[in-house]
């Protein structure tokens, strides 16, 4: 009701004041109202996950089959069923369980801060802090972290679609009272509420309400159960899992004729289609994607790149092309003042130049300082930090004098103006001071034409040194609205911003990896030139694009072939940098784009990946981006396509596994049933295969780590399928050698006078050593197994022991024996049979070798 009452009550009531909180209140008021944290929606436990296991057409038709086995008494068959979905549902269990728990270990991850006064200074704490009472200070970018009713506001202009679901902006007036307790909340012009966020302007505010009292916290609960959309990867395999069981039904229905044909009783025939399916349908996929992706997930985080959408991870392994910012990313946006450049001189960093020039740069600053024992500690943007230790460095007396004094108007910086003003009361009079882009700041001075081409070259020279330039200039007015010309043109400020360390070579591996990088920035055509060409981005002028060129190749018609080979913009505008994703988009590429201001959001939309910064990078930024760096560092996104490339290669690996196991599996029936020689694998032995044995070793292959040379390959085109021309080479030639050795040996073993049991015995195990085997054929789809370091992946020889280890103790179990119609077999044959198993090595390296020659 914070609505219908002025500021002054607002405050009363609430027992606080524009000073801010004390640290004992503080500590009282969070004892009282306990974190700012929005309640979550209900964990889901693991019982609940458990149950989800069991949700599936191919566990349906498993259950069916179970019940049946019962109806018809046999008893072993069904026991083993219900067995293999327990197993199943205990690993997918608790691999869902991992995914979750890393998953909200990565939300802790993603903090948001905000500035707030605290024992009368400006100090940023994390939201979660925030408490009822606090005096919270906005600018663009921001997100309110609470309910806030309005106290000061400057042009500003908030984004309220999380609550009204209208997406434009809305002003806010801090005067407004409302005589209507009831009133809609997109209405309310001096409140904020919580998850609103600032776009334009400036503004100031007490908290009125936090966590669940929040407008935003009564609808938590349904945002906490909005279920989020399943990875476009997962979708494709679905929509995979989905068609292969139409092919498997006209398979089943051609063994079903074929069982009829010979005679064969029809629970066998049921049985065995039932379990032929289930070995063609790749059912331990949805999982081994799930680690996969969490897997990758976890890494980046440790490598700086905090992941917001799953599918951003698949979609770092298809990445083309980089437009990157400058500041913070490729630099260490660590600014300092190096010179000072007037019209007739060139000062140092530490020479003394003229009051104004103090005076503009300590005031026409929104960044705020407090003292810490003998040092000045600074909050705000960076350029305003520089140029406020610049203050302090030419007069400290100047600088003490006047760092309280409050401005008497104020037009606070916006990427589209390029300039902020102030107006102070300076001896008795009104002094208006501007800072901002030279050529902005130029048009609103009072100098002449031939002065202001000097000054431009001047900027122009600095600029080509590698300098960010920010002029600066004043204007006595006896108006009272800050004056837009006449000002007294001071000079500009050359600012220098280190390179960060490891960038070039960082850049060299993105090269190599097949991806193109250029740089988008708001900074000067020659500043920007000279920091690409340190990088080895650009080389020649011709490959620089300013905001003006820009604009004029849009009114020819923004012709995509004319920017192909720039490789640096600047001075762009938001509208000018998104258009510049979508052209190269139109070109092909797979564009990821690095943003951390307002103005960056749309181009972060609007781009395959949107990369955002976790340090300087603003809210507004970080709700429009895909992946967060939480160091601002150019090479963390290097780091983020490499794990990108790994996650995709291992679920490759995964479905090579599963896929052309399953189709050995189809071969090897199929022959029996052609050759009208008895079933070599039971049904119930197929399902001991797909889901026991080969469930172990599938999980080991979603966290391989990265093959060698996974950074010096091309990109992957984004529209090739999961079944490209490889996968179907390696999974027919794997499965017809698998298939086809296993008939073989079956039906020799017959033919040498073994009984059926015995024979299938014998094959059953010759198909789990198939599997082991191939498990590290699966390990690389290009490189020789002989080349692969196979000391990399110790859980995937674990699990390949385990599962034959499995298999070993299921043969000298009685009860198994009798499920499984198993028994012990001799040190000799084990031998044999896998010395036959490795004959799969040497037909999957020929593969590989004819793939290579012949390019297909």
């Amino acid at each position: 009701m914070f609505h219908t009452k002025s500021a002054e009550e607002t405050l009363r009531d609430l027992e606080c004041s524009v000073d801010g909180l004390s640290s004992d209140e503080v500590a009282l008021r969070a004892r009282h109202y306990s974190k700012n944290i929005l309640p979550e929606g209900e964990k889901r436990t693991l019982l609940n996950i458990f149950t989800q296991q069991f949700k599936s057409p191919v566990i349906y038709v498993l259950l069916v089959a179970a019940v049946i086995s019962l109806t018809i008494k046999e008893f072993s068959d069904a026991g083993f069923i219900m067995a293999a979905l327990l197993v199943n549902a205990v690993v997918g269990t608790y691999q869902e369980y991992n995914a979750g728990e890393r998953a909200d270990a990565l939300r802790k991850v993603i903090k948001t801060y905000v500035n707030v006064l605290r024992d009368g200074n400006k100090v940023e704490i994390l939201s979660e802090d925030v408490t009822v009472g606090d005096i919270v200070f906005f600018e663009s970018g921001v997100k309110a972290p609470a309910d806030i009713r309005l106290i000061e506001t400057n042009d500003l202009q908030v984004n309220e679609s999380l609550l009204t679901g209208e997406s434009i902006e809305v002003s806010k007036n801090p005067q407004y009272i409302s005589q209507d307790e009831d009133e809609p909340i997109g209405e309310r012009q001096n409140m904020l509420y919580g998850g609103s966020l600032v776009t334009k302007g400036r503004a100031i505010g007490v908290v009125t309400a936090i966590a669940e009292l929040t407008e935003v916290g009564k609808i938590a609960s349904l945002l906490a159960e909005v279920k989020i959309a399943k990875p476009p990867l997962m979708l494709r395999m679905e929509k995979f899992s989905f068609n292969i069981s139409k092919i498997i039904s006209g398979v089943a229905l051609l063994i079903i004729m074929l069982g009829v044909y010979q005679d064969m009783p029809l629970k066998d025939i049921f049985f065995l289609t039932v379990a032929l399916a289930v070995s063609a349908i790749p059912e331990g996929l949805p999982v081994a994607i799930t680690v996969a992706l969490s897997v990758a997930s976890s890494v980046m985080s440790k490598r700086n790149v905090i992941v917001r959408k799953l599918s951003a991870i698949e979609g770092l392994g298809s990445c083309t092309f980089i437009a990157s910012d400058k500041t913070g990313t490729m630099t260490q946006n660590s600014l300092s003042v190096e010179h000072f450049i007037s019209p007739d001189k060139t000062y140092s960093s530490s020479e003394a130049v003229d009051e104004h020039v103090v005076l503009s740069a300590l005031l026409c600053n929104e960044s705020t300082h407090r003292k810490e024992g003998d040092e000045f500690v600074f909050i705000g943007d960076q350029v305003d930090i520089a140029l406020a230790r610049y203050a302090l460095l030419l007069d400290e007396t100047l600088f003490k004098k006047y760092e309280n004094t409050k401005a008497l108007a104020l037009t606070p910086y916006e990427p589209l103006n390029k300039y902020s003003a102030a107006s102070y009361e300076i001896d008795g009079k009104k002094v208006d001071f501007i800072k901002g882009s030279p050529e902005v700041i130029l048009t609103k001075s009072a100098l002449g034409t031939d002065e202001k081409e000097f000054v431009l070259k001047q900027v122009d020279e600095w600029a080509a040194k590698g300098f960010r330039n920010i002029a600066l200039a004043y204007r006595v007015n006896d108006g009272s609205d800050i004056a837009e010309d006449g000002y007294v043109y001071l000079g500009f400020a050359a600012i220098t911003d280190p390179l960060r360390e490891g960038v070039k070579e960082a850049l060299r591996s993105a090269e190599e990896a097949g991806i193109e990088v250029v740089m988008v920035t708001g900074d000067h055509p020659n500043t920007a030139f000279y920091i690409a060409k340190e990088l080895g981005i650009a080389i020649s002028r011709d490959e620089i694009m300013d905001g003006v060129a820009i604009s004029h190749w849009k009114e020819r018609g923004a012709i995509k072939e004319e920017i192909a080979n720039k490789r640096v913009f600047a001075r762009v505008s938001p509208e000018q940098k998104q258009l510049i994703v979508k052209t190269f988009q139109e070109l092909g590429h797979f564009v990821a784009v690095t943003g951390d201001g307002v103005n960056d959001a749309p181009a972060l939309k609007f781009a395959n990946i949107g990369i955002s910064m976790g340090k300087s990078g603003t809210d507004v930024a970080r709700e429009s981006s895909d992946l967060i760096l939480t160091d601002d560092y150019f090479g963390s996104i290097v780091n983020g396509v490499e794990e990108g490339r790994v996650a995709y290669d291992n679920i490759r690996k995964v479905i090579h596994l599963l896929i052309s196991t399953g189709f050995a599996e189809i071969v090897l029936v199929l022959l029996s049933i052609t050759f009208f020689i008895p079933i070599p694998l039971l049904p119930v032995q197929i399902l001991w295969l797909n889901l026991v044995a080969n469930g172990i070793q599938d999980v080991a292959l979603a966290v391989e780590k990265a093959e060698p040379g996974v950074l010096k390959r091309k990109p992957r085109d984004p529209k090739e399928p999961i079944f490209n021309k490889t996968m179907i080479s390696r999974v027919v030639v794997g499965g017809l050698h698998m298939g086809i050795s296993a008939f073989a040996l079956f039906y020799t073993l017959l033919e040498f006078g073994y009984q059926e049991e015995a024979a299938r015995n014998i094959t059953l195990l010759m198909m789990v050593l198939f599997e082991n085997v191939h498990t590290f054929n699966s390990r690389s789809e290009n490189n020789s197994i002989f080349k692969i370091n196979h000391a990399r992946n110790i859980l995937l020889w674990i699990s390949v022991i385990s599962a034959q280890g499995i298999h070993m103790i299921a043969m000298y179990t009685p009860f198994m024996q009798s499920i499984l119609s198993v028994e012990p077999v001799s040190l000799k044959i084990w031998a044999t049979l896998l010395l036959i198993a490795l004959t799969l090595v040497a037909v999957m390296e020929v593969e590989k070798f004819f793939r290579k020659k012949f390019h297909f």
